[in-house]
């Protein structure tokens, strides 16, 4: 029998609902802060208009964000560096409704703070809309809405909404006026919220250059902006991340980089003159490594479109020592049009003990369905053979309830078709699917052994002992071999992509995330320890699991600074601090 692939990103399992005239109830995951309405008529409490955001680099603080996030790489044809994403999934990397298909509700939510709009007229919204881009496509139950609060008695009215269905890659200008309800009122506020599949990454919608501003019209969506589109993923060639003891200057290092600008508007006069391709590049301790602050100007009048751009950049020509890390800012200069801040890029690049071939960022999800004990693997080609200690995999939330489903590691030799071959690794244990935490992409998976030679070519995934499907994290911008299958054979996989694996050797990582989240300010020790432990910095929920993944003890919260494992036998354990912020390996010795 065939085992049938599934890239888990259709609305075809979704089914559609009519919607209703009504203004739905919004209602908030559990984990995410409850809002209130409420709010004080105060000139330090309320806002003046106008108010403007381009999402570069992340949202503006004064908007209240449940679920949203702000993506570098979702879109396609993209309008700047940043776009806020209506992804589906809450802010601590869950599904809203777990499990859940057929019913559409209100999820993501972004609230803007409280505006005066007193004594002010022809007062408009607008912003740019994308359907899908590189990730789910929306269907025609799928809803954006806009409602705006009328503060006199805390009720929502609508004031605009689109349907799904939309061309993925199609920008839609959105623009609307305010419900009489709220015209020159204070403490007024709006929200943006996305209905759509509560089960995880579905239907997906995308904002960008959102403007809320009085003296304007419906037909004023016109940008003008120069802006940075794509930034480059990587500083290297091919690896997102790698060990830095497998690093190889003249395999690794490039000579240049790709990306992309964007010409937003009409042309002017003479058109922009923009001195591209300004960078400097530092180390970890902030040592500069090269720059180039001199450019030839660019002026052309190709505007609206994407224009690529290759930077050349200097070879470090590096033997590096140890664990370092790369950041390189990218920008141009030359006019003062509007927003700037997408003007400017920033690319980080880690080189620990681990690879990665995707980006970070998984606009869609993928998983096998049916089957005898289906398996999915990923080829990777590292620059030589070594030791491995585990694997770092990204599960996303799909629409399954993955309760007590358990899956075994496994790594595959290269066969005659360049298909999965002779089975090198099958752990006996039985791991669990782990959703990370806010700022942790990846949960970790060590090896149930004390370390596994494997060769430079290999591939590397795993089998489920139970269903249904497991959804892993799918970077749609880099294309990789992939193969699926049963106990009946493999397949080579004809889907684009990059499944969120990333092995790591040598040692076992103490952090346990994707090398993007700020370090945490706690504190843990000793380590080793007989199992009576101190943490500084946090006494909230906790979890211990072994590293198969399976939960040993958990508790609400910390009591008085100590944590009790003495009840654990001997051996090493994850820690998992319910605050987003840390994980971390703990050994209790005898």
């Amino acid at each position: 029998m065939q085992a049938i692939q599934s890239l888990i990103v259709t609305t075809l399992m979704v089914s559609s609902i009519a919607l209703s005239a009504q203004i739905e109830v919004l209602t908030m995951p559990t984990q995410s802060a409850a809002v209130t309405t409420s709010f004080k008529t105060t000139s330090q409490d309320t806002l003046q208009l106008p108010f403007v955001d381009g999402f570069a680099h992340g949202l503006r603080p004064e908007w209240t964000n449940h679920g949203v996030m702000v993506n570098s790489h979702w879109a396609l044809d993209a309008l700047s560096t940043d776009q806020a994403v209506f992804d589906g999934i809450a802010a601590d990397g869950q599904a809203y409704l777990v499990g859940t298909l057929p019913t559409d509700s209100l999820t993501d939510v972004l609230l803007s703070p409280y505006f005066d709009l007193s004594g002010l007229s022809n007062v408009v919204l607008s912003f740019h809309l994308q359907q899908g881009g590189k990730g789910d496509p929306t269907e025609v139950s799928d809803t954006l809405i806009v409602d705006f609060l009328n503060p006199s008695d805390s009720t929502w009215h609508r004031a605009w909404d689109v349907p799904g269905s939309a061309a993925v890659d199609q920008w839609l200008s959105a623009a609307m006026v305010l419900p009489v309800a709220v015209v020159g009122k204070q403490a007024v506020r709006f929200r943006l919220a996305r209905k759509g599949a509560p089960g995880g990454a579905f239907d997906h919608f995308l904002i960008d250059y959102l403007e809320f501003a009085a003296g304007r019209n419906l037909a004023d969506t016109l940008i003008e902006d120069p802006s940075w589109t794509e930034i480059p993923p990587s500083i290297t060639q091919v690896f997102h991340e790698l060990p830095w003891f497998h690093y190889q200057s003249a395999v690794v290092e490039a000579d240049s980089l790709a990306m992309a600008y964007r010409r937003n508007g009409p042309v002017p006069v003479g058109g922009w003159q923009l001195n591209l391709g300004k960078y400097q590049w530092v180390d970890g301790n902030g040592s500069v490594l090269a720059s180039r602050l001199s450019v030839p100007v660019v002026t052309n009048l190709q505007h609206d479109i994407r224009t690529p751009y290759v930077m050349p950049i200097a070879q470090p020509n590096l033997s590096p020592t140890g664990p370092f890390s790369w950041d390189m800012t990218i920008w141009f200069d030359g006019e003062n049009v509007g927003e700037r801040a997408n003007d400017s890029m920033r690319v980080h690049q880690l080189f620990g003990d681990r690879y990665a071939l995707d980006d970070g960022h998984a606009e869609r999800t993928y998983g096998v369905i049916q089957g005898q004990s289906p398996q999915m693997a990923q080829r990777f080609n590292f620059l030589q053979s070594d030791t491995l200690k585990g694997v770092d995999l990204a599960f996303v939330p799909a629409g399954y309830d993955w309760t007590g489903m358990t899956f075994q590691l496994a790594i595959w030799g290269i066969d005659t078709l360049n298909l999965p071959g002779q089975l090198l690794y099958l752990s006996d244990s039985l791991y669990q699917p782990a959703i990370a935490y806010p700022g942790q992409t990846f949960a970790h998976y060590v090896l149930d052994t004390a370390g596994l030679v494997v060769p430079s070519t290999c591939y590397i995934g795993w089998i489920q002992s139970t269903g249904p499907a497991l959804t892993m994290g799918l970077d749609m911008d880099h294309l990789t071999t992939k193969a699926y299958g049963d106990v009946n054979g493999w397949f080579t996989s004809l889907l684009p992509g990059t499944l969120q694996i990333r092995p790591f050797f040598r040692g076992i990582p103490q952090d346990l995330g994707a090398g993007i989240s700020k370090p945490s300010p706690m504190a843990i020790y000793p380590i080793p320890s007989t199992g009576r432990l101190h943490v500084e910095g946090y006494d909230g929920p906790w979890v211990c699991m072994d590293l198969q993944g399976r939960i040993q003890c958990q508790g609400k919260q910390i009591e008085q600074g100590l944590l009790h494992l003495e009840a654990l036998p001997p051996g090493h354990y994850i820690l998992v601090f319910r605050n987003g912020i840390r994980q971390q390996i703990v050994t209790i010795k005898p």
